[in-house]
């Protein structure tokens, strides 16, 4: 067996156009690959902060859509159950991955900037919108169809433009970028905890709104694309790409990470509730999942630049699914204090994925090809995303909170075994557990 020194680059089996591809992430670069990616400089780390501001009132306000949610079922949607209120963020998240497949190719052809400001119009009209919402099917159109629109392309751009800068560091930079939706995270539960009882719903959502514009503004001036337009994304789902198992099997992970990630930041809240816990207990558990999760984004992503990007990836699912069955599945509901333990450890390691996963598809295919590839593998993964919400909420109902994580842990150990899959392929089925990839 060989050492992750001896064994510095893998030779990925061929690609679906007949060539061969090699992981260039895990060998040094070529020259030309190095003179083509910065890895830093003032405009790499200024794109990378502008991506990282789209991505606090874009992806954060999702990551913490559990406290809305749960506010909907208590007052203007109290006649629907928790299950049916849950399609509206089904929606939203799924549109947010789903349309991705779309603007994964525009992308490609056309940079970052436009899209950045037809995106962001739209989810700040979303939030004003919103504010005004009274009934089911006024939140299901504008927080589920069109906030789910404007988030898929704010989010998706900002995630694959720093493709254009970023190389060697690729694992870091997401999950620095990945930050900024954790840090969202943070904040809105603690700020609508006291924005709701004290203004209402009106004034508590266009506070939200306005800080969505101050951030949108600054991240539209400092984000910018670097590499010349690509005539390669052609389609909007490459569906040759799973001929190939280890892309299939890393669509299979993924679509694992995305259920079980916004069915617990959409049902934790709600959960709690019927776990019979205090209502604080409801908005300082998704600060405490986000606050991890922040850290989960940015630390295994220095480590996973030096060991490898699959190996911190599986080391991240191992502990996170060891850790829901042996103490968040038995006694996880008893007491606070159990509760911010298991959910601190759970934020952490799917900060990781999150981060981690779009990194793992970037080794499968060329840099101008990987929006097409991020998008074909999150439109796979959006189904889990539209179904957890809904599933999640019926278990509660008619089950009780143990239930669903033991639900939830099974889904992920279906993720654990893609990873592990993926992994093994590319290594031509040859098992290594010392080499880096």
């Amino acid at each position: 067996m060989a050492s992750t020194t001896q064994l510095s680059s893998v030779e990925l089996p061929e690609r679906n156009d007949g060539r061969t591809h090699r992981d260039d992430s895990l060998d040094a670069p070529t020259e030309g690959a190095s003179l083509a990616y910065p890895d830093g400089g003032r405009e790499a780390w200024t794109c990378l902060l502008g991506s990282a501001l789209i991505m606090f009132p874009s992806f954060g306000f999702q990551t913490a859509i559990g406290t809305v949610q749960d506010y909907l079922t208590l007052h203007q949607l109290v006649g629907y159950s928790v299950s049916e209120v849950g399609w509206i963020t089904a929606v939203l998240i799924f549109l947010t991955l789903f349309i991705g497949v779309q603007i994964g190719p525009l992308f490609d052809r056309y940079g970052p900037r436009m899209l950045l400001i037809v995106g962001s119009s739209a989810s700040f009209v979303s939030y004003l919108l919103l504010a005004e919402c009274t009934k089911y099917w006024h939140f299901m159109l504008c927080l589920g169809v069109f906030a789910g629109f404007a988030c898929a392309v704010v989010t998706t751009v900002s995630i694959a433009v720093l493709s254009h800068w970023f190389y060697r560091r690729r694992a870091l930079a997401s999950g620095l970028c990945m930050a900024g939706s954790s840090l969202g995270g943070i904040l809105f539960p603690l700020l609508l905890r006291h924005l709701f009882p004290t203004y209402g719903w009106k004034w508590s959502i266009r506070v939200i709104s306005l800080m969505s514009l101050v951030c949108y503004s600054a991240g539209i001036f400092l984000v910018k694309g670097r590499l010349a337009p690509s005539p390669l994304s052609r389609s909007t789902i490459d569906l040759k790409s799973f001929k190939s198992p280890r892309l299939g099997f890393l669509a299979l992970a993924v679509f694992a990470f995305e259920f079980i990630i916004f069915g617990c930041a959409a049902l934790v809240p709600t959960y709690i509730r019927f776990a019979g816990l205090p209502e604080n207990t409801q908005y300082y558990s998704l600060t405490i999942l986000n606050g991890m999760s922040l850290f989960g984004r940015i630390l295994p992503g220095f480590a996973a630049d030096l060991v490898g990007r699959f190996n911190i990836l599986l080391s991240l699912v191992t502990m996170t699914l060891i850790v829901m069955t042996a103490v968040w599945l038995p006694i996880g509901s008893r007491s606070e204090a159990t509760v911010y333990a298991v959910v601190a450890i759970f934020g952490f390691g799917s900060g990781g994925w999150i981060s981690l996963a779009p990194v793992c598809a970037g080794q499968l295919c060329r840099t101008e090809e990987y929006g097409q590839f991020y998008s074909t593998i999150y439109a796979v993964a959006a189904f889990g995303a539209l179904l957890t919400v809904p599933i999640g909420g019926e278990l509660l109902q008619s089950t009780t909170p143990q239930v669903l994580i033991g639900f939830y842990s099974a889904v992920l150990l279906m993720g654990l075994a893609g990873v592990v899959l993926s992994r093994w392929a590319i290594l031509e089925w040859k098992w290594k557990w010392r080499v880096k990839i």
